[in-house]
């Protein structure tokens, strides 16, 4: 949400218009313009807004008439504007994400160094957003103008506020719930803050599953994965499914079966937990996140030029997506289903939405070495206008991520939202109001976000998402199946029957036939993976039976395992057969021959 001023006149010259003014004359400052901006954010999430302006004059010859100021709000009610004790009717003009309010001034202030000082006041919606038991507050900058000689911001927030998770930049000064920001620090920044550390939401899914052909099929839905930032409860999935696997990308996808010419209406209740700070990872990202293809074609010749060459850093390749880019919001009613290949959004940038800005930064973070992903999910936003929801099913939204080598996190970020509040810091922080329903990493279509999954030509709303109080998830609880022995191992089948996903280390206890050893597993709600033991004993012939004791997320399980010998045991026995009949045979071939050498001798 970044307000830009700018400043209307028309200059009364005292002078003759016959008077020839030298070049240096005009390079003059005319007017030094300091504001001093209040905002006072009430626990209904409106804040009062306070511009204190003091516009000193430059130059003797020149005075200001009027004014105009424009800023990226359009929830704007109760305008007032104060001349020097005169109240004025502004003219109040409001477009798709902006409001402009100008005024004649009712003094003149005439003669160098002499100030004039008015004030604008207003209350919006658009600066302070609750969410749950969080806050959002962006504060806009000021367009860079040469008559702004300096800017103080002083924000001041109810006494029952959460601690601040996050503010950008830091306050100079704090005073109880009160934070004071000046132009050293300030510059041409937007305020960001962030008050709470955690955010829950219940959330309601319906997937619309049909099989019009006369065979049998497997299908397959996503259902909202874990991320660096978001953990997943499922409370219910009915029906259950067959399984749900987890893919390269850590999507969860259940699996169903369906009848000829059948259909299934599948239900999801879950609560999601958002977390400010993002988790780190154990894994190293494959290498399929540096790929192109035809979405993420940053072979395309668009992306060679010295411009795009120049960029080597995520917050480069952000930036430079957050100004080339331009959001067109008539584009979603024109877009086709297929999503638009990154070198021809970069082609046609001043018509984007939100899987644009997402694409074209996914392109150019792996051209650079960096791995990206798209994500496509659910965004809470109060003002389509300046955080818009670009998906036409059930109204989703995409946004990138990247993968930080720092910190091994991926760190998502919004270009999209950045562009259209008008420079709002969506990189160094996202928000509470970001929800994954789909990783795109190794494919840029599947799997299909939740709300994707519809009959057709229906039009459904089936996806509900809203704020709730904070709660604790349930721990995940297993069953292990007995093992198979494979060779020189033991496999195990671990199914983890709670909606909530587990990773952590496993550990097998010392025994006669196995060493101790731990392992990562991951399990998705409702999933099952293997456990494998390398088995340090075996019976040559016959079986060793006997418990292993295997412990998951500190709890204890006793399996019974029977260990096979090296050789089989009908393979053995049907050697020994074999070896038995052999001997035998070889026996009474040698008895017949030296019975054969007897009767010679002796005739």
């Amino acid at each position: 949400m970044m307000k830009r001023v700018s400043v209307l006149t028309q200059l009364i010259l005292f002078i003759a218009g016959s008077l020839i003014f030298s070049p240096k004359a005009f390079a003059i400052v005319k007017f030094s313009t300091d504001f001093q901006n209040y905002y006072r954010v009430d626990p209904s999430g409106n804040t009062h807004v306070s511009f204190i302006i003091n516009q000193k004059n430059n130059l003797s010859v020149v005075y200001a008439t009027d004014f105009g100021l424009n800023i990226n709000e359009t929830k704007v009610t109760n305008v007032k504007v104060i001349d020097e004790g005169t109240y004025i009717i502004p003219d109040i003009v409001k477009t798709l994400n902006q409001t402009t309010i100008s005024f004649p001034f009712a003094n003149k202030v005439v003669g160098r160094d002499k100030i004039h000082s008015f004030t604008i006041e207003y209350d919006t919606t658009d600066i302070a957003t609750k969410i749950g038991n969080t806050w959002e507050i962006n504060i806009p900058r000021l367009e860079t103008d040469e008559n702004i000689s300096n800017r103080t911001v002083a924000l001041a927030v109810p006494d029952n506020f959460p601690v601040p998770a996050y503010i950008d930049p830091k306050p100079d000064t704090i005073n109880k719930n009160v934070y004071y920001f000046n132009g050293s620090n300030l510059g041409n920044k937007t305020i960001s803050a962030v008050f709470g550390q955690t955010q829950f939401y219940k959330g309601n899914i319906s997937y619309h599953l049909v099989n019009e052909s006369k065979s049998k099929i497997t299908t397959e839905i996503a259902l909202p994965p874990d991320t660096a930032y978001q953990t997943v409860y499922y409370e219910r999935l009915d029906p259950m499914p067959l399984t749900v696997v987890s893919d390269e990308d850590g999507n969860y996808l259940a699996r169903y079966s369906l009848e000829p010419n059948s259909n299934i209406e599948v239900r999801l209740d879950l609560y999601i937990k958002l977390n400010f700070t993002p988790k780190p990872t154990t894994q190293t990202p494959s290498d399929k996140y540096l790929l192109s293809n035809s979405t993420w074609n940053f072979d395309n010749t668009v992306f060679t030029t010295p411009e795009i060459q120049n960029l080597t850093t995520p917050k480069a390749i952000y930036d430079y997506v957050v100004d080339k880019l331009k959001y067109d919001y008539e584009k979603i009613n024109r877009q086709k289903s297929q999503k638009t290949p990154a070198a021809e959004s970069l082609i046609n940038n001043q018509s984007a939405i939100c899987t644009d800005f997402a694409n074209v930064f996914v392109s150019l973070a792996r051209k650079t070495g960096i791995p990206a992903r798209e994500l496509e999910g659910f965004a809470i936003s109060d003002n389509p206008s300046l955080k818009p929801l670009s998906l036409t099913q059930d109204v989703l939204h995409a946004w990138p991520e990247y993968y930080n080598q720092a910190t091994k996190t991926w760190v998502q970020v919004d270009p999209t939202w950045s562009n259209t509040t008008r420079g709002v810091d969506y990189f160094n922080k996202l928000d509470f109001n970001h929800i994954v329903f789909a990783i795109h990493g190794v494919s840029p279509d599947y799997p299909i976000p939740a709300g994707g999954y519809k009959y057709k030509q229906e039009k459904t709303k089936d996806i509900t998402i809203k704020p709730v109080q904070s709660l604790a998830f349930p721990e995940p609880n297993f069953t292990i199946a007995n093992s198979n022995q494979k060779g020189a191992e033991l496999v195990f089948e671990i199914t983890n029957n709670s909606g909530v996903s587990y990773t952590g280390n496993t550990i097998v206890e010392r025994n006669e036939t196995t060493a101790e050893t731990e392992q990562e597993i991951t399990v998705p709600p409702f999933g099952t993976t293997q456990l494998k033991i390398k088995l340090t004993k075996q019976p040559f012939i016959g079986q060793i039976k006997t418990k292993a004791i295997i412990y998951i997320n500190g709890n204890r399980f006793e399996q019974p395992i029977t260990i096979q010998p090296t050789i089989p045991q009908v393979g053995f026995f049907s050697l020994i057969g074999v070896f038995l009949g052999l001997a035998t045979f070889l026996t009474r071939r040698l008895h017949l021959r030296r019975r054969k050498q007897k009767t010679v001798v002796y005739r």
